[in-house]
């Protein structure tokens, strides 16, 4: 709840040594993948989820605050031309939970041991949301491991959200409804409700805890400061950079932009220095937005915009998000 405060702020506005803490083992392999660890720093795994397949790597990059198993029932999709994998991030589900390391370029670099370990030169990549901006990192400072990537409804402004946050508290975790968290039934119900379609099962037992005599939701699994750590650590990165085929999905029209910081709801309460920084995002902000604009006409690029999509856009609009992958990508080239 509290990601999704923030990057609603950011919308308004706009609008290695490590210390491993333990955690509880992974769902383990099933019918649908293979579970695999692999070491990307000292006392730092992270799980990597390999759905098999035939043809070049495809790797699958999840959204800030799930696990590689998001993509549980959309990664099978692509093994008839691809060799699939999805990836934990480190400080969420059965990845390991370092104290450090929660920086765009080390999130980033992990990602290149990921592809290191698995004895992989190079993959096309997918990556949903937050896992913009180590993606984009990825494929401007390793290209070589780069063949397309593929933008599932991307950041490309965390480095502002990370700016606002210097000055603007994480705001503590809203209190669910009581029936929301009564069962693990009901948590993934009142998921489904909000994202617009089902999770995978292994998806809700990876990112969740339950009471084992009660069955009611207790916490998320997760390290505890892991999603601050991560957007309080997003760098601006260089899209226009990039230089692999890029496919980019964006959900539907974005919301209107504020055109001064007064226009942004609850500015008078805000204290100076907020108030100062809201003053300094809001045109850099529409900067951005026009400076994404220019990107998506580069000859290597192609936008897919999906008219009422929301942000789980292969849940809400399977079919075309699979018809225009699996076009993009289709073999090694």
């Amino acid at each position: 709840m509290r990601t999704l405060f923030l990057l609603c702020c950011l919308s308004l506005v706009a609008c290695a040594t490590t210390t491993s803490v333990p955690v509880p083992a992974s769902a383990g392999s099933s019918a649908l993948h293979q579970v695999k660890r692999v070491k990307v720093a000292e006392n730092v795994e992270l799980e990597v989820l390999d759905f098999g397949g035939r043809g070049p790597a495809l790797v699958f990059l999840p959204g800030l605050g799930n696990t590689g198993h998001v993509f549980d029932t959309f990664a099978p999709e692509f093994t008839a031309a691809h060799h699939v994998y999805s990836v934990t991030r480190r400080g969420f589900g059965s990845s390991s939970w370092p104290e450090q390391g929660y920086d765009t370029a080390t999130l980033g670099e992990d990602v290149v041991r990921v592809l290191d370990g698995l004895g992989l030169a190079k993959a096309s990549f997918v990556g949903h949301s937050a896992a913009g901006p180590e993606l984009t990192w990825v494929a401007t400072h390793h290209p070589e491991r780069v063949e397309k990537v593929v933008y599932l409804d991307v950041r490309t402004d965390g480095d502002l959200l990370a700016e606002l946050l210097t000055v603007l508290p994480m705001p503590p975790p809203s209190e669910p409804a009581p029936e929301d968290v009564a069962s693990r039934a009901a948590v993934a119900a009142a998921v489904a409700r909000h994202v617009g379609g089902a999770l995978p099962e292994h998806e809700i037992d990876e990112t969740s805890e339950f009471d084992p005599n009660t069955g009611r939701y207790l916490r998320d699994h997760e390290w505890p400061h892991a999603e601050e750590r991560v957007m309080k650590g997003f760098l601006k990165v260089d899209f226009a950079a990039v230089r692999a085929p890029v496919l980019f999905f964006s959900a539907g029209e974005p919301p209107p932009r504020p055109q001064r910081a007064e226009d942004i709801p609850g500015f008078p309460q805000m204290t100076p220095p907020q108030q100062e920084t809201c003053r300094t995002l809001v045109p850099r902000k529409l900067e951005r937005d026009a400076e994404m604009e220019r990107v998506l006409s580069m000859p290597n690029w192609k936008g897919v915009k999906l008219e009422h999509a929301r942000h789980y856009l292969w849940l809400t609009h399977h079919d075309e998000v699979l018809r225009e992958m699996t076009t993009f990508l289709g073999t090694s080239s």
